[in-house]
């Protein structure tokens, strides 16, 4: 079984997406890199989380199983 996510990590991520969704891909690290530009510093596990998060949700979209990723 996975780890839970708070709800911080969760609204943030969504936030980052739905603001900055043409910049992300399926790509940790790409998405790694996206959120240290996008977000005020932070710590380096708060960042991984939401970077592998962000991946998760674009990993979503890309099979279809999100449709809109405004109404995140």
């Amino acid at each position: 079984m996975g780890n839970i996510r708070t709800s911080q990590i969760k609204r943030l991520s969504k936030q980052i997406v739905r603001d900055f969704h043409d910049q992300l891909s399926t790509d940790f690290q790409n998405n790694k890199h996206v959120v240290e530009e996008v977000c005020s510093p932070m710590s380096k596990k708060m960042r991984n989380l939401i970077a592998g998060y962000t991946t998760r949700i674009m990993r979503r979209f890309k099979d279809q199983e999100i449709q809109v990723l405004e109404e995140l």
